[in-house]
């Protein structure tokens, strides 16, 4: 299936590329062969159309691309669509808009979220060690087995409001506690 749906929309392609090399009265004769052909074949078949989901897919993106460059009423489509109702062409394509909104999307990267267990085990060391940062959280992780990094510590703590203990021996040596250099 997932071949002949690629074979015909390379197909389609393929008529887009060939029709945008026919000139004007070219493409209009075309068309009116078409039409008559289609007029013929639309009296003497006694059953519907059933088409298949490609060609249902191809006839829904052109039927929509036709009414958004010529800004036709889907009433005024029923002279170009012969073989099925334009409504139904129509209902295809919102069929399609919808479905592509409702799928889930994969995620795109980044790294894989840390497991539950890991994630509680870093809320409880920062809650019964109130004057352990970031690094010291690592650390002692480390120690059991676990490798994080200090920002997926900090990312945990945040998502469970934890504040972080206050860093230290981050004070300049030039700095007195007056804002004088030593110098």
């Amino acid at each position: 299936m997932g071949w002949f749906v690629l074979s015909y929309l390379f197909s389609t392609l393929i008529s887009l590329v060939s029709i945008g090399r026919l000139s004007q009265q070219e493409k209009d004769l075309e068309i009116l062969l078409l039409r008559r052909q289609l007029a013929i074949l639309e009296r003497k078949q006694d059953k519907p159309v059933k088409p298949s989901r490609a060609e249902k897919l191809t006839l829904a993106v052109l039927t929509a691309r036709l009414r958004q460059v010529t800004r036709r009423p889907a009433s005024a489509l029923c002279a170009i669509i012969r073989i099925v109702q334009p409504e139904t062409v129509l209902k295809w394509h919102r069929e399609l808009v919808r479905r592509k909104w409702l799928q889930k999307r994969k995620q795109k990267g980044g790294r894989p979220r840390i497991s539950q267990e890991l994630e509680d085990l870093i809320v409880q060391m920062a809650q019964e060690n109130k004057r352990w940062g970031y690094g010291k959280i690592e650390g002692e992780l480390l120690k059991l087995g676990f490798t994080v990094s200090e920002s997926t510590v900090r990312d945990v703590l945040k998502r469970h409001h934890i504040v972080p203990a206050p860093r230290r021996g981050s004070s300049s040596w030039l700095c007195w506690p007056n804002n004088t250099s030593v110098l």
